[in-house]
């Protein structure tokens, strides 16, 4: 398990900076040099950078993965969900997964026998509302986005090879449940995760963590 642990986290951890320092550096130089020309030298000092931070601290990391800083860890769940959104032009439909890595990566840091049921399932609560919170933002953004265009029903429309039009109304309507749907979703894949991941490691846990993820 450990060894697909580091595999998984480590991709995940191992690509965040050399991707942020990608996405700095494109916008650094969309507003600074915007010489096509110059791109690749752009890139290549990023992808150099990301590299070198990875084979100083990445080993480090993965070593210590379950005790790095809360804000460490928010912060990468926070860049993801953002390149999730803009991989998918926008759209949060991939987002609530991210849920299942923060429900995984918890629920694998406080399995420990010595940690009570009842202190787990706040934990779950805690995490859950987290997930919540993001998932919220990210479709309020993106349903700001659509809904301030003036093409946003087309869009949708021509996307779903739909045989009617999509009136202001109903993209309102499709925005709001929708969204609560994926914030439902999200916080559904982050607790049974993070149930399965606690259960696995320490079966006698289950029951009171079960208990946390009823409530």
């Amino acid at each position: 398990m450990k060894k697909y642990d580091d595999l998984f986290f480590g991709l995940i951890i191992g690509g965040f900076f050399p991707i942020l320092l990608l996405f700095l550096t494109v916008i650094g130089w969309f507003y600074l040099d915007r010489n096509e020309a110059h791109i690749p030298y752009y890139l290549l000092t990023a992808s150099i950078a990301g590299l070198a931070i990875d084979l100083k601290y990445l080993k480090k990391w993965l070593t210590r993965k379950y005790e790095l800083p809360t804000w460490f860890t928010v912060f990468i769940y926070l860049f993801y969900n953002v390149m999730i959104l803009g991989f998918l032009m926008g759209l949060p439909l991939l987002n609530p997964f991210a849920g299942i890595v923060a429900g995984y990566y918890f629920g694998r840091k406080f399995q420990n026998p010595e940690t009570s049921g009842a202190k787990i399932s706040t934990q779950i609560n805690r995490l859950s509302l987290f997930t919540a919170l993001v998932m919220t933002l990210v479709c309020s953004a993106s349903g700001f986005v659509g809904l301030a265009g003036d093409g946003a029903g087309s869009e949708v429309q021509h996307m779903l090879h739909l045989g009617f039009e999509i009136t202001r109304p109903m993209l309102w309507g499709i925005t709001v449940i929708g969204g609560a749907g994926l914030v439902l979703l999200t916080v559904l894949l982050t607790r049974v995760t993070m149930v399965w991941a606690v259960g696995k490691a320490s079966p006698n846990q289950i029951s009171p963590v079960a208990n946390g993820f009823a409530s």
